[in-house]
């Protein structure tokens, strides 16, 4: 049957899911759909669009069953509802009629609602049909030489019986010149093939073939021909007891080999770790699963054929494929580099190599095990950037707090020295200067206790209140750079949150701006009353705009990822990442636009804050 052409990609892919993984759903061979609890279809990927004929209006509109209505009242029906209602995952196999498909599907309960798991049996359904009809031609050609012969005249008596006839019918004495059904009374029943087959042959001159018990005294299973003759019919017949059983017993072996290559298929292709097969020669890749193929972006398909240093030009590793091809395997190897798929990027990985060996002893091949650990190793790193940034928090904060003390002391001797009334006047100028500069030192101090204390309620706190220290704090790396700060306040309300995590987001994207305009610049920083755009819920919304050098796309694509950074051993990859959770966390959004144009370039991070009413308890 002919397939209709692919509809195009789903845009209303769930947002849960991240790209990587939508991709993957989009190229599986097997039908994922998911059906919220309203029984309307908000995800398919292109197998299943393929397989049930969808158009693009069927997402997030009509029910399943409007949209399939063949489908009510059907068994199809009952387990998708005893899957929605139980939360239970249910395996089917069923005929749908008006796309003349089979189908084999299994359910699984998600939070919003079910999803579904399947794919069109049709082909396999034919193959076994085509099987199963060879395999009976094929046993009636054999069944032609069989060597037990009987002949039966017009009275159904037995006139002649071979040698290999007498043996298998030997246990009823001896039967010739005798009435066959007299002799055997057990064949005689309702729908008797043995009675049907001899007398369609007898009476119409018409052959067949059959295979039936033969009960006592026999107690054997009979393949059976019938052909009429001039004065009777001939009977060709033999012993299949033997066979019928070992066709069952071959029949459930095959059963449970393809059972058990299916889930060695299935366990291959989605384990956890990187395998793969490569011909002994030029390392090419013979097969390899999901995994691996992810290593690159790519789908296994698109890897083989392409040669080891293709994909991965990592120093050693050819002399390490070598090695196995002399038959020493590689044991829990820690490899690292780059791959072409990712150039800059550089990742670790445990890797084992084993030789495939054929009987002879040669190697056939080379099987590859790859676990990737670069977020292990990148984690490691920012545990240990973290531990030091944790640590001289606290003594920053220590010693702001040690401080603060001293500062009150001489504070209070300035005011002294400044409230004497015979003080020269150039003098009366120094004390004041010291006096700004002590009060800039405290306020500093201040700001630094502020970001190390966290609160564990929420407050309600301005936009001006929220930026203000977070310049401050940066105001020597501002000054240094050469970056001129403009900020508009126009918002007039403000923002229940946790103030030193929202300043930590704060701190995070004023601090990448600065690190965009090292030479020189504008920051300019505004607030103003906004509605969320989706929620239409009231807040305040923040924007950090710089005109550094602004981030490429694939960049952009990325930074909210956990461990991507662009400043190498300056950056853990961590910030804004931790920022969007803060954001989350906060029930608002962060967004981000960015451009290289040679003229207009630069970056602006957009922050909204609802006003507190409806947002998430934090």
């Amino acid at each position: 049957m002919a397939s209709p052409p692919d509809p195009a990609p789903s845009a209303s892919a769930p947002t849960a899911l991240g790209a990587d993984f939508h991709h993957l759903l989009e190229h599986l061979d097997d039908g994922i759909l998911f059906l919220d609890r309203q029984w309307r279809i908000v995800y398919a990927n292109r197998a299943a669009r393929r397989i049930s004929r969808m158009e693009p209006g069927f997402l997030n509109g009509a029910t399943h069953w409007e949209l399939y209505p063949t489908t009510v009242g059907t068994e199809q029906e009952r387990i998708y509802r005893r899957s929605m209602d139980e939360r239970v995952s249910i395996e089917h196999e069923f005929y749908y009629p008006p796309f003349d498909v089979w189908i084999q599907l299994r359910t699984f309960p998600i939070p919003t609602g079910i999803a579904v798991h399947y794919r069109d049996v049709s082909q396999l359904k034919q193959a076994n049909t085509r099987r199963e009809a060879s395999a009976r031609q094929l046993q009636q050609v054999f069944d032609v030489t069989s060597d037990a012969i009987m002949l039966l005249d017009r009275e159904y008596r037995v006139t002649f019986l071979n040698r290999r006839g007498a043996e298998l019918l030997s246990r009823s004495g001896e039967i010739v010149g005798r009435n066959l059904f007299q002799v055997f009374p057990g064949i005689v029943y309702k729908n008797s093939p043995y009675v049907a087959t001899y007398g369609q042959a007898m009476e119409k001159g018409l052959g067949g073939y059959f295979e039936a018990y033969y009960p006592d005294p026999l107690n054997l299973w009979f393949a059976v021909e019938a052909h009429p003759t001039d004065d009777g019919i001939i009977v060709f017949f033999r012993d299949i007891s033997h066979e019928r059983a070992a066709a069952e017993e071959l029949e459930r072996k095959t059963s449970q080999a393809q059972a058990q290559a299916a889930e060695i298929e299935t366990v291959y292709r989605t384990a956890p770790i990187g395998l793969a097969l490569f011909e002994p020669k030029e390392f090419r890749y013979v097969r390899l699963n999901d995994r691996q193929a992810a290593f690159f972006g790519l789908t296994p398909e698109q890897v083989v054929g392409r040669t080891l240093t293709e994909m991965a030009p990592i120093p050693g590793l050819q002399e390490l494929f070598e090695q196995v091809c002399a038959g020493t395997p590689v044991i829990n190897y820690p490899l690292e580099g780059e791959l072409i798929s990712h150039p800059g990027e550089h990742r670790y990985w445990t890797v084992n190599y084993s030789p495939v060996q054929a009987p002879d002893g040669t190697v056939q091949a080379i099987s590859a095990a790859s676990l990737e650990i670069t977020a292990q190793k990148k984690a490691e790193k920012a545990l240990i950037q973290s531990e030091k940034l944790a640590a001289v928090g606290r003594l920053a904060s220590s010693i702001s707090h040690e401080i603060n003390n001293p500062l009150e002391s001489v504070t209070n001797l300035l005011y002294l020295i400044a409230a004497e009334d015979h003080l020269p006047p150039e003098v009366r100028t120094y004390v004041e200067l010291t006096q700004a500069e002590i009060a800039r030192v405290s306020q500093i101090a201040t700001q630094t206790l502020r970001f190390h204390r966290q609160a564990s309620l929420p407050t309600r706190v301005s936009a001006r209140q929220l930026v203000d220290p977070v310049l401050k704090l940066h105001q020597a790396r501002l000054t240094n750079c050469g970056i001129r700060v403009v900020t508009t306040f126009v918002s007039k309300h403000s923002v229940l949150c946790l103030e030193n995590e929202i300043r930590q987001v704060l701190n995070n994207l004023i601090g990448n701006a600065i690190d965009a305009m090292r030479t020189g610049g504008r920051l300019s920083i505004r607030s103003h009353d906004a509605h969320h755009p989706r929620t239409a819920a009231a807040g305040v919304r923040l924007t950090v705009a710089d005109d550094g050098h602004g981030m490429s796309s694939e960049t952009k694509a990325r930074i909210f990822e956990p461990f991507f950074t662009t400043k190498d051993l300056n950056g853990t990859g961590l910030g804004l990442w931790i920022s969007t959770e803060i954001v989350q966390r906060h029930a608002g959004t962060l967004t981000v636009r960015s451009s290289q144009h040679p003229i207009c370039h630069g970056t602006v991070f957009s922050l909204f804050l609802p006003l507190g009413e409806g947002a998430e308890e934090i």
